[in-house]
Parts: structure tokens; sequence; C-alpha cells
């Protein structure tokens, strides 16, 4: 029988009898990752499609991954088998690096819970071995790999801390105290290194450079995310300083104070920002929102007199733990930042929820922030930035069966694409996005991607394609009274009459336009037409 051995933590290996397995190239190994990703699960073909091509699979890729797969299993001799609806690859236990490690992590915390720390030492260190650099470091992960590759990353990371703590236990102090400042150099907004280094700092002596260690990540967080440390660092700080440090019900009380408050300015919100132009970041959620309100007497003021206390309470959110009140109410705000321009504060609230969401596993909230991250990337030109965003968030929205989130995220892949000049695969993607919408019944969001996909066409000298696009997006915008889209949609249509030649049926859109943007007190959109009006 043939000896295999799999490895994922680092560059993909596949070895047979000692030697490497002919995967083929680039696609072929991805499929093989993605079933080491998930050994011994039934996978269809149709899974490999985001995994290979993205969200442009061509016509042909049914076809091609019925190839890629007779590749694989050639390769593998037999492993891996066809069943009734998909294949499954079976992988024996020793043959996958990512099990051994696992196994060894395992009875490394089972060592060290009997006590026996020299052995949990050596345990980790085996397993600790295994890892030759990032996993699947020679492949460039596409978003569906990124919560499997996340998650190992991460259990590394536990991994490497729990060590650093056993050093301590075991008078290994200088081991730990350096082993910890090189994980906080990579990871800084991991508070609980910075926690595990005071312990040891203080452990070995060294009390001093452990309250200079909680300044610093004092100013780490306040300079990167505009927070406080954790409730668990400030703990630890304080028993530094000899300090009491238990905790009373007051602290779960501020909690439980602190969650309500969050969800009442959330609903004043969404209230004021109902007020404004429909703006393709309002937020789609899986569950309800919070109970409608009235919206403020005038949405806009009221907006801009609060903004900053809205951002403080999201900070104060996110460090107290409430990583859904911190993302749902930084959402609820984006409308408003996008509006009136406010980049750096939108990137600011954006960060910090995003963390906050990641920390604690909240996939939605990951999603949502990295849709309007996107966006932000794309106004300050990182097009490379702004793809990775989109693009997992597409994949996050899909998997939580939010339609809509998915649909917006496309739209935001065919923005960088446009914008870096390829307009071919940004028409196809702002078609794709525009029926997408369609079916989840979001008008609002189906008028914005066909007057994406007309500007696209006029882009690509297709002046009746535009104007086909551009009358069904005026008139989505019309019937749901999206006076800011109708605005956009004339002046788009400003930039078709000119391309034709007519410039006073030209002239009088810009004219439309404007009157719009300046009754709904869109400062930049004012600006664009003034300055096509000046051309």
């Amino acid at each position: 029988m043939p000896e295999f051995e799999f490895g994922l933590l680092g560059a993909l290996t596949a070895r047979v009898n000692g030697h490497d397995a002919p995967l083929g190239g680039l696609k072929p190994r991805r499929m093989l990752a993605t079933f080491l990703l998930t050994p011994g699960e039934q996978l269809p073909l149709d899974r490999f499609v985001d995994v290979v091509w993205g969200a442009q699979p061509p016509k042909s890729a049914s076809a091609n991954l019925y190839s890629y797969v007779t590749v694989l299993r050639r390769a593998l001799h037999g492993r891996l088998n066809r069943l009734r609806s998909g294949y499954v690859l079976h992988v024996k236990p020793g043959e996958l690096d990512v099990q051994v490690f696992t196994d060894l992590l395992a009875q490394a915390r089972h060592d060290a819970s009997q006590g026996h720390v020299a052995d949990a030492i050596s345990v980790y260190d085996r397993a600790l071995k295994l890892w030759r650099g990032e996993p699947l470091a020679d492949i460039k992960g596409p978003p569906p790999w990124i919560p499997y590759i996340q998650k190992l990353i991460d259990t590394r990371l536990d991994a490497l801390e729990e060590r650093a703590i056993l050093y301590v236990h075991n008078g290994q102090h200088s081991e730990a105290v350096g082993e910890l400042r090189g994980l906080i150099a990579e990871h800084p907004l991991r508070e609980s290194l910075w926690r595990q280094l005071m312990t040891a700092q203080s452990s070995a002596g060294q009390r001093a450079e452990a309250i200079d260690t909680y300044a610093k990540l004092r100013a780490t967080l306040a300079d990167e995310l505009g927070i406080e440390p954790s409730e668990e660092s400030q703990q630890v700080h304080r028993r530094l300083l000899g300090a009491p440090t238990a905790r009373t019900r007051h602290t779960d009380v501020r909690t439980a104070e602190l969650r309500r408050t969050c969800s009442e300015k959330q609903a004043m919100v969404e209230a004021a920002v109902g007020e404004l132009p429909v703006s393709q970041f309002t937020m789609t959620t899986t569950v309800p929102s919070v109970p409608a309100v009235p919206p403020p007497a005038n949405a806009l003021e009221w907006l801009a007199d609060n903004c900053d206390d809205i951002m403080a309470l999201v900070r104060q959110a996110a460090t107290a733990g409430l990583a859904s009140s911190a993302w749902r109410l930084s959402a609820a705000l984006v409308p408003y930042l996008d509006f009136k321009i406010r980049l750096d504060d939108w990137r600011r609230c954006a960060r910090i929820a995003l963390v906050a969401a990641r920390k604690c596993g909240d996939t939605e909230g990951e999603a949502t922030m990295l849709r309007g991250l996107g966006q932000w990337h794309i106004y300050t030109d990182d097009f490379g930035g702004a793809h990775e965003c989109f693009d997992v968030a597409r994949v996050l929205a899909r998997a939580l069966g939010n339609d809509r989130e998915a649909a917006l995220a496309v739209c935001g892949l065919g923005a960088v694409a446009r914008f870096t000049g390829d307009n071919a695969a940004a028409a196809s993607l702002f078609r794709d996005a525009a029926e997408q919408l369609k079916q989840a019944g979001d008008p609002y969001g189906e008028s914005y991607a066909r007057w994406a996909l007309a500007g696209t066409f006029l882009s690509l000298d297709n002046g009746v394609g535009a104007n086909t696009e551009l009358q069904l997006a005026l008139q989505l915008a019309t019937d749901t009274k999206d006076c800011h889209r109708v605005a956009h949609v004339r002046q788009r249509f400003a930039a078709l009459y000119r391309s034709w030649g007519d410039e006073p049926a030209a002239v009088a859109s810009l004219e439309q336009a404007l009157e719009i943007f300046t009754e709904i007190h869109d400062d930049a959109g004012i600006a664009e037409v003034k300055a096509a009006l000046n051309e």
C-alpha cells in the first residue's frame, strides 16, 4: 500500500512513498488543499468554483474541474474517491500535518492540566516544529479558505501563548519574555499576549518593566483603535500597582447599561440615516434589528452634532467586549460618514468594530465591516486592499445566506475592476450583481448596480447598453423615490448625451442633477456637476 504524507502548515505538500505527487498546476493544487482542509468530507464539484476562479468562473468551469479532479485521482492512487454527489479524500491518522499538530496540542494541554509542566513544554515544542511557515504559503488563499486558515493561525498563536505561560511556571522567564515580545511585534492588537508578558516580567522580578508594558499596550490600542485596554488587562495592571482587582457586580451592571445605550443609540442613528439619501451601505442583517423610533426633526444636523459621541460609544462597546453592539452601531453610522465623506472617522470606526467582531468570531459583523472598508479603500485608491475586503465579505455573506450583502460585495469587486481598467470584468460583475439584487428584492441596490454598469458601458463605447441600463436605473430610482440615485443617473445621462454629441441634452440633464443635489445638501455631488457644467 502506498504511504502518504500531506502538509498544509507551510507550502502545500503531497508525497507518495517519499516522492512528491504530480499534482499539476495551481488549480488542481487549490482543489487538493480544499480537500485537505476538510478531510473526510464529501465535496461536490461546484464547491470548488470559488476556490479556483473566485467571482468570475469561465463557462467551461464544470468541465475544467472534472479534468483537475482526474489529475488528482491519478496522482493520489485512489485516495480521492468519487461518490454519488461529490468526492471525498480519505486521510489516515498521522498522514496530515494539521491533524498531527492538533493531536500533539491536545496531549500537551492534557499534560499541563495534570501538572506535568516539563513534559507539556516538550510536546508543545514537537507540535510547533511542524509549522514550516504560513499555511499554504505557496498558494494565494482564496476567500473560502480564510476561515480555515485563520483558525489554524489562531490555534498556533494559542499554542505559543500557552507554552509561554508554562515557561513562567517552569521558571524559564527569559524564554517567556523573549517569545512574547516577538509575538507582540507580529500581533500588536492581540491583548492577551501583552497580559502574559506583564505576568512573565512580574514573575521575573521586572515589575517596573511590566508596568511600562501596560503603558505601551494602552498607547498601542489608543493609536490604532482609539480604545482602552480590556478589564482583564486593567486588572493585571492594578495587581502590579498593588491596587484592589476584584470585579464587583457594578461592572456587570455597567456592561448591561452600555449594551442598552448602544441599542437605543443605534435605533436613533438608523432613524436619522433613513432621512438621508439611500445608501448602498445601509446594513442588512440576518436577525431583526433594534426597534424603530421616529427620526429627529433635522436628521443631518442631529447626526453632525452626535457623530463624535456615537463613535466614542463604539469604542466603549468594543473595549467592554460588546462586539455585536460595536459593529452594529458602527454599521448604522456608515451611510452618514459616506455621505459627508468623513473618511478618517469611517476607517477608525470600522477598524475598531472589525477587530471586536473577529475577536469574538462574529462572522456577520466581520462581513459587514469588510464591505464598508472595501469602499473606504476605493476612496483612498488602494484597490488591492479593496479587492481583498470585498472578496472576503462576499464569501462570508454568502455563507451566512445574506444574498443582498453578497451582491453588494460583488458590486464592490466590479468597482475595483473598473477603476483598475478591466472594464469587461467590471461589466460582468455589475451585471451579475444587478440580477442578484433583483432576486434579493432590493430595488435600491439594483438601481445602483445598473447605474454602475451603465458607466462601464460608456467606458466600452457601448452607448446603447449604457442607455438601456440608465433607463432601468432611473425607473427603479423613481419608483423607490431615491432622489439621490436619480441625480446620479441624470449626471451619467449627461455623459451619454455628450458621447452622442448632444450638448443641450447633456446640460439639461446636469441642471436636473444639480437641482436635486442642492436640495439634499450633497456637497460632493454639487461640486462634480458644477465641474461638468464648466467643461
